[in-house]
C-alpha cells in the first residue's frame, strides 16, 4: 500500500518506537506483509525487532549489486537492519546512490504491503534519499522548546523534497510523542504547536508511559502486555496509527509538478 518513513531532523523524540510499533499495528490487527527499514546506525528499530531479521542489512539497498529478495508471504514483519557502517553513506555520492535506493525500495514495495523507513534524526543522505523513495512522512516531536523550534525545518525539507524530486510524497503528519499531561509548560508547547500547524499536527497526543518501552524490551508491541498499565497506552496508540492510515489512504498525490529527476546532489537537496 506504500512506503512510509518516520523522520525528524533531532533525535531523541521517538521515531524508532513508533517505526517498530506501527509495523506491528498493521502486521497484527490488519494482516499487513511488513518490511521494515532501519537507515539509523544506532539501531534502536533493530535491536527491538531482531527476531524479524532477514539476511538482507538496510545499506546494501544502496548498493548496484542485485539482492535476492526476502519472502514476503504471509503477514508479519520482515526487518532489514542497520548497522554503525551506515554512517558511511554520507560520503558517499548521492546522484549515484539515491537512485539505487529508489529503485530497491520500488521493489520492495511490490513484495510487500507496506515498508516502513526509520531515518537517522539528522538531514543527510539517508534521510533524503528515505524521502525520495516515500509515498508518506510522519514527522513525531517532543513537546519541548527546542523540538518545536525544529518543525519549521522539517517541513522546509518535506515539503522542499516533494516540490523538487518527489511529487507523490505526502505529509500523514505531526505526532505530538511523549507527553506529559502534569506539565504546564508542555501543555502551552502543544497550545503553541497546534496555532502554527493545525493542518499537519495530527489530532491525538501520545503520553509518555513507561509500559511502551517496557514493551519494546520485550520484543513484543505494548497491547499484548498482561498488564493493566499498558491499555492506556495501548489505546492512544491505536488512535494515533488510525489517525495516520486515514491520512495515507485519503490524501490525493501531488499533480502537475515535475520531479526533478535522479541526478541531484547534495547540495540541491533542501
Amino acid at each position: 500500500m506504500g512506503v512510509l518513513v518516520f523522520s525528524n531532523q533531532k533525535g531523541g523524540v521517538g521515531k524508532s518506537t513508533l517505526s517498530v510499533l506501527f509495523a506491528h499495528w498493521l502486521a497484527d490487527r490488519h494482516g499487513a506483509r511488513m518490511c521494515v527499514v532501519d537507515l539509523d546506525a544506532q539501531c534502536n528499530c533493530s535491536k527491538s525487532l531482531a527476531r524479524f531479521a532477514c539476511s538482507i542489512e538496510a545499506r546494501a539497498l544502496f548498493s548496484e549489486q542485485p539482492l535476492q529478495w526476502p519472502p514476503a508471504a504471509g503477514a508479519g514483519i520482515t526487518l532489514l537492519g542497520g548497522s554503525k557502517s551506515l554512517v558511511d553513506l554520507e560520503l558517499a555520492r548521492p546522484e549515484v546512490v539515491i537512485p539505487v535506493f529508489r529503485r530497491q525500495i520500488a521493489q520492495l514495495d511490490q513484495a510487500f504491503d507496506w515498508v516502513v523507513i526509520d531515518t537517522p534524526p539528522a538531514l543527510g543522505l539517508r534521510m533524503s534519499a528515505a524521502l525520495i523513495a516515500a509515498d508518506g512522512v510522519v514527522c513525531p516531536i517532543e513537546l519541548e522548546e527546542y523540538s518545536i523550534d525544529g518543525v519549521a525545518d522539517m517541513l522546509k525539507t518535506v515539503f522542499g523534497i516533494q516540490r523538487r524530486y518527489n511529487p507523490r510524497l505526502r505529509l500523514a503528519g505531526i505526532v505530538a510523542n511523549r507527553f506529559n499531561a502534569h506539565s504546564a509548560r508542555q501543555k502551552a508547547a502543544l497550545q503553541e504547536l497546534v496555532a502554527h500547524y493545525s493542518e499537519f499536527v495530527l489530532p491525538a497526543k501520545i503520553s509518555m508511559r513507561s509500559a511502551i518501552p517496557e514493551g519494546l524490551a520485550a520484543g513484543i508491541p505494548v497491547w499484548q502486555l498482561a498488564k493493566s498499565s499498558a491499555r492506556e497506552a495501548s489505546a492512544e496508540l491505536l488512535t494515533m496509527f488510525d489517525l495516520i492510515k486515514q491520512r495515507i489512504d485519503r490524501v490525493p498525490t501531488m499533480t502537475g509538478v515535475a520531479p526533478a529527476g535522479p541526478q541531484a546532489a547534495r547540495k540541491d537537496l533542501p
